[in-house]
């Protein structure tokens, strides 16, 4: 009587124990593998348990290493939203995203651009006031501020150069975070030099925090224009 290759496999799906009680035939079965060299059943289940313990192992390596980045973008997350809660003013706003958030975060290009209905020193290094209708439907910025989530990613020239203005050179990736209580303050534009350091399809946690933290201190820092 012939037997069936699926019924084989049938076979020793159901009855899992079958080379348990057969051990013999484990050093007689031979297994091909990809470079074409016939090994034993035994040998070719060690070989791929020692493939899944490295691939376990690169794995563990790589929550390890995401653990601490995490940890470490918390650290200067916390460190920066603390500075902001403690301002007393815009100027003081200026030196913690300076500090904080340009030099702690690496990011060259930073970049506070708050509605001209609000008053705006013009002597801050990292703040600028920018007219109100870039906000409105149809504005050179509307997106960043009806989305309502960090947007990220690259921008066309000319988006670019209304964020950063004569920094325009120095950046090639952007995150963008309105700044809404209320009232649209305004937003705060980073930027890179390197076109994949903000890309679309990363955690936006870390700006959430930063973005909700300005939009909460800024109420009581401005004053409208007159």
């Amino acid at each position: 009587m012939s037997v069936e290759s699926d019924q084989v496999v049938t076979f020793l799906t159901d009855h899992p124990e079958f080379f348990v009680e057969h051990p013999e035939l484990v050093r007689q079965l031979k297994i091909p593998t990809d470079a074409g060299i016939a090994i034993s059943l035994a040998e070719f289940q060690i070989r791929k348990l020692r493939e899944q313990v490295a691939s376990l192992e690169r794995e563990n390596d790589h929550m390890i290493e995401t653990a601490r980045i995490n940890s470490v973008l918390f650290e200067r997350t916390r460190s920066l939203v603390l500075a902001l809660l403690d301002a007393q003013d815009l100027e003081d706003v200026s030196v913690a995203l300076d500090e904080k958030l340009a030099q702690g975060f690496d990011i060259p290009v930073v970049r506070l651009l708050l509605s001209d209905q609000f008053q705006v020193p013009d002597s801050l290094p990292l703040i600028a006031p920018i007219q109100r209708t870039a906000f409105e439907d149809g504005g050179a910025l509307a997106h960043a501020i009806s989305d309502q989530a960090p947007w990220i990613g690259r921008l066309t020239k000319e988006r670019r150069h209304t964020l950063f203005g004569d920094a325009i050179k120095q950046v090639e990736s952007c995150a963008t975070l309105g700044l809404i209580r209320g009232h649209t303050y305004g937003l705060l534009a980073l930027g890179h030099p390197d076109p994949t350091h903000f890309q679309s399809n990363q955690d936006t946690l870390f700006l959430d925090h930063i973005g909700e933290a300005l939009a909460m201190i800024l109420p009581r820092l401005v004053q409208p224009a007159d």
